[in-house]
């Protein structure tokens, strides 16, 4: 007699967004120590945004991804703050080649392309979700780790861009780039026996 199908999720391959100058501090909460896209979320003071350099997630890509955060603030967060993330897709392993929005393809400041402000150049670009900062009171500021969302990307390379919608926190100071990173990690369905 046989047994009933069953569908499961498998995980597939990681890729980490991060600042590889300062990327990891010890210990990493288990990600990979491999910067595979440069982006510095240090940078990017309250109300301003950062581009990543593009990923490639390979011809072979997942169907779908897990998009994870973490973030450290250098001041406590208020409430209601949050740090957004927003990605692009391109056919192109060029930096500057077919990007929406006016994306360079580097790491690097984004403030919504030439000819238009941050707000309309996200508006061309999938949101992918938000991380709510707690409010720490603790003197190290350890880092916020949170699953933001699962994405469907619709080309072989990508790029992020993370929002700093902070109030009173920023995210740029000496020493808070080595917990600052976002993990992208395929989802593969199987149908198994």
């Amino acid at each position: 007699m046989a047994l009933p199908d069953s569908v499961k999720i498998v995980t597939g391959t990681s890729f980490i967004f991060a600042f590889d100058t300062d990327w990891p501090a010890s210990p990493t909460q288990g990600w990979s120590a491999t910067v595979d896209a440069e982006i510095d979320m240090t940078v990017p003071a309250a109300g301003a945004a950062q581009q990543s350099a593009k990923c490639d997630l390979t011809a072979n890509r997942d169907v779908e991804y897990k998009v994870e955060a973490s973030v450290e603030t250098d001041i406590d967060p208020a409430a209601n703050d949050t740090i957004d993330f927003y990605v692009g897709y391109s056919d192109s392993v060029t930096a500057g080649t077919g990007n929406p929005a006016q994306l360079s393809g580097t790491d690097s400041a984004y403030s919504g392309g030439s000819a238009g402000t941050l707000d309309e150049g996200l508006l061309q670009l999938e949101f992918i979700g938000s991380i709510m900062l707690q409010i720490k009171t603790d003197t190290d500021n350890e880092p916020q780790v949170a699953v933001i969302a699962t994405i469907q990307p619709k080309a072989q390379y990508m790029m992020l861009v993370v929002v700093n919608n902070c109030t009173t926190a920023t995210l740029g100071a000496a020493g808070v780039g080595d917990e600052c990173a976002v993990r992208v990690t395929g989802q593969t369905v199987q149908i198994q026996d």
